[in-house]
């Protein structure tokens, strides 16, 4: 005896683009909701020839002096208050006449060097700033402070 049922017709779901754009949706969401948002805004250097990419600034303030010997005056240079996680990018740095490097990062603490002197070049890695405390750009050529940035989780008040 055969069925007086009509046979099923087969449900095509998904026919349209509704649910992959919906997928889409929710882990775009579900991203930026646990993305760790960067602090602070992105700011360029430059001074003799050397330019740096700097990420993560609360403000440029609070310049710091050297004191020319030659010229018997003092000298400002600029001070950067970043936010731990700061990148510090070359984009140049012209080496001397003999082809050496002319800047080098240093880290600062207590009065002293605490590590070794990184040589500033055109194309190295960034130079990421994840600890607090205090770096400076030295100028080997002229024996100078050419930058220096405080790094500091409390982004505010006692900087300004």
């Amino acid at each position: 005896m055969r069925s007086i049922k009509r046979p099923r017709k087969q449900v095509r779901r998904y026919k349209s683009l509704l649910f992959p754009g919906i997928a889409v949706l929710a882990v775009f969401l579900f991203w930026a909701a646990f993305a760790p948002a960067e602090k602070g805004e992105q700011r360029e250097f430059e001074k003799d020839g050397l330019r740096l990419e700097i990420t993560c600034v609360d403000h440029v303030g609070g310049f710091l002096l050297n004191f020319n010997t030659s010229q018997k005056i003092n000298e400002p240079y600029d001070t950067y208050y970043v936010y731990p996680g700061a990148k510090v990018t070359v984009l140049e740095a012209p080496p001397t006449e003999n082809g050496m490097a002319r800047w080098e990062f240093r880290v600062l603490g207590s009065g002293t060097l605490d590590r070794e002197p990184l040589e500033l070049k055109e194309g190295m890695d960034p130079v990421r700033l994840l600890e607090e405390g205090s770096f400076q750009i030295y100028d080997l050529e002229r024996g100078l402070a050419v930058l220096e940035f405080d790094v500091s989780e409390s982004g505010g008040d006692h900087w300004k």
